[in-house]
């Protein structure tokens, strides 16, 4: 189970890679993105850090770079399909796909597979 910064270690992991590398140590955060990363390897990411990173990226101009912004509707109809999924190797974030065994874009980790009813 996801921690409750869930959600935002799942938005980070989206845009993880060289771009939010370089933009990280040009703000000042490389330290902190640093952190996060480790903390995912370990299943848990501190909300602060998570914070510091928005603050920091906030003062450049890009706001929400760890909070998406998504609106909720049910799916009409039965619910009683299942499908194998992949999700975060560590339980960091929510993070899951179904096409193919993705990695961990933070942490390098290959996901793990797991069954999910929709």
């Amino acid at each position: 189970m996801a921690p409750t910064t869930g959600p935002r270690v799942g938005v980070l992991c989206e845009q993880a890679g060289e771009a939010l590398t370089e933009r990280a140590a040009r703000y000042g955060v490389a330290d902190v993105l640093a952190r996060v990363v480790a903390a995912a390897s370990r299943g848990e990411v501190p909300e602060a850090d998570l914070d510091v990173l928005d603050s920091a990226f906030a003062k450049h101009g890009i706001d929400n770079l760890t909070r998406a912004h998504r609106s909720f509707e049910p799916w009409p109809g039965a619910r009683n399909v299942v499908v194998t999924a992949w999700v975060c190797p560590t339980g960091a974030c929510p993070r899951a796909a179904t096409d193919k065994q993705p990695s961990c874009r933070l942490t390098g980790q290959p996901f793990r597979e797991t069954r999910v009813e929709l």
